[in-house]
């Protein structure tokens, strides 16, 4: 009854994203898809291909890089973030134990490493807790420029290493985008990674309005605020759970 009932071209829709791995809720949202005016993309994963590797790392100040190692390691560890993993796998070396682990979402992790509080996160988690300096900024800027993600291991009283993890457009990307722009769709870029890097990537990609250091609810905001301007408006990656 379902395919006399229903056209045969949604049923045709319906296979060929099956086929190409995506699944499709009805007929009714694969019509719906021919009114969207505008896509918010996330970053990782979606436009990059979601495998960043280390890069570039080193102590910052007279901190022991043998114990830097070790402290970014038991943190990275326990965390399924791509850029984790990627600081993880580029190190290459065994961590103790992290307790008191604890997610802090849009700015990295925490935990206690052999007595000693730490967090292992993003610029806006090192800024807010007032461990930013000038010399710190500038070289931050340097990366960031360069379109690298930098994580930033620190105790309570300072920061102790910096990583620099770089991630690679899909060669996909470029052409969608500019399928996108053909169809009348506006892209725009909604990362939690810095502003200067979600700029760059973008650039890369082709897209003009990049918006970085966004938290999930803000993300949710720029939604909203992206159908008002534009009307209909899709969201593809997993930079929010769910957006009305």
């Amino acid at each position: 009854s379902l395919v006399i009932s229903t056209p045969v071209t949604v049923v045709s829709g319906l296979a060929a994203g099956a086929r190409r791995g995506i699944l499709i809720k009805g007929g009714t949202y694969l019509e719906d898809a021919r009114l969207l005016k505008a896509v918010a993309l996330d970053k990782t994963g979606t436009i990059t291909e979601g495998k960043p590797k280390l890069v570039q790392w080193h102590v910052w100040g007279a901190g022991d890089e043998a114990a830097a190692q070790q402290m970014a390691a038991s943190l990275a560890g326990r965390s399924d973030h791509p850029v984790s993993k990627a600081i993880i796998q580029g190190l290459e070396v065994p961590g103790p134990e992290a307790e008191n682990f604890k997610a802090l979402p849009g700015r990295g992790v925490e935990g206690v490493v052999n007595g000693v509080r730490l967090v292992l996160g993003n610029h806006r988690l090192i800024h807010e807790r007032g461990l930013c300096t000038p010399e710190l900024e500038a070289e931050l800027a340097i990366h960031e420029k360069q379109g690298r993600t930098v994580t930033l291991l620190a105790d309570d009283s300072c920061v102790l290493a910096l990583f620099a993890v770089a991630d690679t457009i899909r060669e996909t990307s470029k052409q969608a985008i500019v399928d996108l722009k053909a169809l009348g769709v506006t892209s725009v870029m909604l990362t939690g990674d810095n502003t200067a890097t979600a700029k760059a990537i973008a650039a890369q990609a082709g897209i003009d309005d990049a918006r970085g250091d966004l938290l999930p609810e803000a993300k949710l905001d720029a939604i909203k605020e992206m159908q008002k301007r534009y009307g209909a408006t899709g969201m593809t990656g997993d930079g929010i759970k769910r957006c009305s």
